[in-house]
């Protein structure tokens, strides 16, 4: 005679948990938003303001300072670069957060993905750095790399018979 017998079990948070486990996933998120945003920040210059106050309502969201000292012989564009841009924090559902940042600044868009050697005619006047930027994506790595290293803390499971 040969026996077989098999239990399955279903573990589920407790739902005390889940306010805990929001606010910790939320943590995570302005975490991840401030490591692209250094990222980013370190990439892109700041001649007139325009391009790195696109980074503001992003970095207001989560408490991040973007510096922005302009060039002794650039107009200022901060407005300009806050006026085409925004970002934050979306809650997407319980647990579940996103970082968003968006731009229409036209040339800060044309130096992100072309290449304009330094001191030649870019979309708007003489290039001092080196084009294409790159930063979206050197944030994505940044986060990638965040995410890799993040030890997720343990909670209290619920073991459920089904």
């Amino acid at each position: 005679m040969m026996k077989f017998q098999a239990n399955l079990s279903r573990i589920t948070i407790n739902p005390k948990q889940l306010p805990v486990i929001d606010a910790y996933v939320k943590s995570q998120i302005e975490e991840a938003a401030r490591v692209w945003l250094t990222a980013a920040l370190e990439i892109v210059p700041a001649w007139s303001g325009a391009s790195r106050a696109t980074f503001q309502a992003l970095a207001d969201a989560v408490n991040f300072h973007v510096a922005i000292d302009l060039s002794a012989s650039a107009p200022n564009r901060i407005g300009l670069g806050r006026l085409y841009s925004g970002g934050g924090i979306r809650r997407n559902g319980q647990g579940s957060y996103e970082f968003f940042y968006e731009t229409s600044l036209r040339y800060l868009i044309a130096n992100e993905t072309r290449t304009v050697a330094p001191r030649t005619e870019g979309l708007r006047g003489r290039m001092l750095t080196p084009t294409p930027f790159e930063f979206r994506e050197a944030g994505n790595r940044a986060v990638e790399r965040f995410l890799q290293g993040l030890d997720l803390p343990l909670f209290p499971l619920v073991q459920t018979r089904i």
